[in-house]
């Protein structure tokens, strides 16, 4: 009895592997004939590539992976023509196609008694990659505007390894320049931030930098995705590098290095780095500025409140210098009033005429402007304004501040 279960058991396993194998039989023969279903296909074989018998053979991957490529050349024809086609299908069709291919290859190596290596697919399957090389690109693009950007970023991923794939032997396409590789990177890292994966966008987007990509951009937005994650140390790496190229056309690179020293309280080091972009670029208003915020910084409230004017007056229209010399006139206004808290009314009303409110009124003018050049930034301008008015007893100007907050 024991012989005859273990028998039946043989002959259920042997059952099961045929049955798959058959599978893969019907598929291929399936993508040959006219009007093929190829998703159906991919459908149908898919058991056989799980099997324990199945997914041994390199036909059942050399299969799936055919069907894959003549899927996406099926539905990239199509949208040649103008039809409609769901670009995120497509991707994922010349994705298999690769994935399953590379299965393929390992199994395909057969040594004979010889020691000789013989192949039955692999010729075939690595001159179809090759010919495929830029339709990786073409399919990151097409998933990237279906706004599927985990196929994009797969994509782009297969097109940089293409070149180094080692079982293509000669028919692999050319490793392109390292200047359109790093692009390419630099695009799978603005896919993975828009598929909020923001740790994989910080370390794609270093990677495009180390390969050579050095547009403004790539700092920018990598700035951006440290600040998300709170990654100071690669915030300001990316604002080293990006002012060594762009700093003297956009300084929030330097404000972002002073920002770091301020908070390292390396103010020593934060006015070397100022003086030394002062002596370069003398009358840049956001220099003074990032002074203003040093000393701000260091509660040396005069010396600031100086930088901040000479920022104005070297361009009244930065609108961080507005703001910050009117915030810093308010907050001379509320000492003076804290300081006269004392005083017998009359002389109270005699420190507010001469002091407090011509602060509140010249601080006002610079809220104002600020505001007036940023209004979609200087919501604390308004809420400063707030004070000054109620402060004045400007009734008019507090309902129309209040009605703008």
């Amino acid at each position: 009895m024991k012989k005859t279960a273990i028998l039946g058991l043989c002959l259920v396993a042997a059952g099961s592997m045929s049955a798959q194998m058959s599978v893969v039989k019907d598929v291929q023969a399936a993508i040959k004939g006219g009007n093929p279903d190829y998703a159906a296909a991919l459908t149908q074989i898919a058991p056989a590539l799980e099997n324990e018998e199945s997914k041994g053979e390199a036909l059942t991957w050399y299969v799936a992976g055919k069907t894959g490529f003549d899927f996406y050349d099926n539905l990239f024809a199509k949208k040649s023509l103008g039809q409609d086609v769901d670009g995120s299908q497509l991707a994922d069709a010349i994705l298999k196609g690769y994935e399953y291919y590379n299965t393929a290859f390992p199994l395909d190596q057969v040594t004979d008694a010889k020691g000789k290596v013989k192949t039955k697919y692999t010729k075939e399957m690595a001159k179809t990659i090759a010919s495929h090389y830029n339709d990786f690109n073409q399919a990151a693009v097409i998933a990237w505007e279906a706004k599927d950007y985990p196929k994009a970023y797969q994509a782009w991923d297969v097109w940089v390894a293409i070149p180094n794939n080692q079982y293509l032997g000669k028919e692999a396409p050319a490793a392109p320049a390292d200047t359109i590789v790093s692009e390419i990177v630099y695009n799978q890292a603005l896919a993975a931030w828009q598929m909020d994966d923001l740790p994989l966008a910080l370390k794609t987007m270093e990677k495009a930098q180390s390969m050579g990509y050095n547009k403004k951009q790539l700092y920018d937005y990598g700035i951006s995705i440290a600040y998300q994650l709170k990654d100071n140390d690669q915030l300001t790496k990316f604002a080293e590098e990006g002012y060594k190229l762009y700093g003297k056309e956009d300084p929030k690179y330097l404000q972002l290095m002073i920002n770091s020293k301020i908070e390292k309280e390396q103010y020593d080091e934060a006015k070397k780095m100022l003086e030394e972009a002062l002596q370069a670029d003398p009358d840049n208003a956001q220099l003074y500025n990032i002074l203003g915020i040093l000393y701000e910084s260091q509660k040396d409230n005069d010396t600031a409140i100086k930088y901040y004017k000479q920022a104005i007056e070297k361009d009244a229209a930065l609108a961080n210098a507005q703001y910050n010399y009117g915030r810093k006139l308010c907050e001379q206004a509320y000492a003076i009033g804290d300081e006269s808290a004392n005083l017998s009314q009359a002389e109270y009303n005699k420190v507010r005429a001469e002091k407090i409110d011509p602060l509140f009124k010249e601080a006002a003018q610079h809220l104002e402007e600020a505001y007036q050049l940023d209004p979609d930034n200087m919501s604390d301008a308004l809420r400063y304004l707030k004070n000054v008015y109620y402060n004045l007893n400007d009734e008019a100007n507090l309902k129309r501040i209040e009605g703008l907050l």
